[in-house]
């Protein structure tokens, strides 16, 4: 008769001899409304405050724009040299721009260009009518991209972040256009890894528009932490500055050194030498005290617990392992204080297959699980059949007959 499969050990605890990630102790004082500091391959959240608050994010919306556009470049849906009409809506878009004509005919990379670099709004708005037909129903796009990936404390209004308020012609909306720390954090993290050569463009310090003509127009990138810039931090690529006057200045940054990248969110600053000097703090906390570090790979016995005891009408022990590498950001001269914590599926029955999930791995620091970090999956690193007396004593007499022809 088939039982249901029974660990002996249902939350089993194991110290591992690796250095560990943790959360300062003494965190830098970072004056910003709210703010976020994210390790971006893990989701390791190295130190936030009020990163939930939903407050509006100005230009840092552009992300999710440059999301929508990069998505349809892939599919095929556009092109990087199709022209786009400027519509006169799009051309009276005031504030950062550069300075569209009504009718006039522009190409999408040149757009994007703009709106990435310049956080151009008539830029933006452009593109967005090309795309959805209208800013509204690009906007749409926006939102449903938004709950895909996960952001609970998002809704955008438009395209481009400015206050309603600030256009001749804004786009209905029935809802404040808002965004929390932790969201535009998720979006930058996503945004890179769906399409990283978004790096690319975000990290061009100075750019050219309209070259050669009466219109040119040379600009800075208004991310002045970039090289060669007054605010230049090394390994800084990304993303996109914001300011409004309901929003303060803003800035989700994104800088690499080696093989590990960091995602920072400040919102509600002062000023904006203040948007890149909590920035420089944030980044220098996590550079200076964590390291990338591989502590188990996909697969690989788990040390001091290289078998799981399992009852199944006989006892035995499955060797097991994660799905997925964990690799997570480490504090340097931490040791000794990371934990899994194994949970067994109860209901998981023999037989069972290489690779079947079995359970959950969870990240424990200090007994506590960490933020932003998902447990992982736990899996058997081998076969088993369906357990029982009958099968098992005949396979060991067959094993002791073999034995002997040896």
């Amino acid at each position: 008769m088939k039982r249901s499969l029974r660990f002996f050990f249902v939350c089993s605890f194991l110290i591992l001899v690796f250095p560990t990630t943790t959360f300062a102790a003494n965190p830098p004082n970072i004056q910003a409304k709210s703010y976020i500091l994210l390790d971006p391959k893990s989701g390791a959240i190295l130190a936030q405050k009020s990163m939930e608050e939903q407050l509006p994010p100005a230009s840092m919306t552009k992300m999710m724009s440059e999301f929508i556009v990069l998505d349809k470049i892939k599919s095929g849906e556009i092109t990087w040299e199709e022209e786009v009409t400027v519509s006169p809506r799009a051309a009276k878009i005031d504030e950062a721009q550069i300075h569209l004509a009504s009718g006039e005919k522009i190409t999408v990379k040149e757009l994007y260009i703009a709106m990435a670099v310049q956080s151009a709004n008539d830029a933006v708005v452009a593109l967005a009518e090309h795309i959805g037909g209208s800013e509204e129903k690009f906007v749409e796009m926006m939102n449903q991209k938004a709950q895909l990936l996960g952001m609970k404390n998002t809704y955008y209004c438009n395209s481009s972040g400015l206050g309603q308020k600030d256009y001749a012609d804004p786009p209905e909306c029935n809802s404040e256009h808002y965004m929390s720390a932790q969201d535009s954090a998720i979006l930058a993290a996503e945004l890179t890894k769906a399409h990283p050569e978004v790096i690319d463009t975000t990290s061009i310090s100075h750019y050219t528009f309209h070259k050669g003509t009466s219109k040119e127009q040379k600009v800075t990138n208004w991310n002045k932490m970039l090289s060669g810039l007054p605010y230049a931090y090394e390994g800084v690529d990304g993303f996109k500055t914001g300011h409004t006057d309901a929003a303060g200045y803003c800035f989700t940054g994104s800088a690499i050194r080696g093989d590990m990248r960091l995602i920072t969110v400040v919102m509600g600053t002062a000023n904006e030498s203040k948007r890149f000097s909590e920035t420089k703090k944030l980044l220098d906390l996590g550079f200076d005290n964590y390291k990338l570090r591989s502590l188990l790979q996909k697969g690989q016995a788990i040390p001091g617990k290289e078998k799981l005891a399992l009852s199944n009408g006989v006892d035995r022990e499955i060797a097991i392992g994660t799905k997925e590498d964990i690799v997570l950001p480490v504090e340097t001269g931490k040791e000794k204080s990371y934990t899994l914590k194994l949970t067994p599926d109860p209901n998981v029955k023999a037989p069972l297959s290489k690779g079947q999930v079995i359970g959950q791995v969870e990240v424990l620091k200090d007994g506590k699980p960490i933020p932003g970090i998902s447990s992982y999956e736990l899996v058997a690193t081998e076969a088993m059949e369906e357990g029982s007396w009958f099968r098992l004593m005949f396979r060991s007499i067959g094993d002791e007959i073999s034995s002997w022809f040896k």
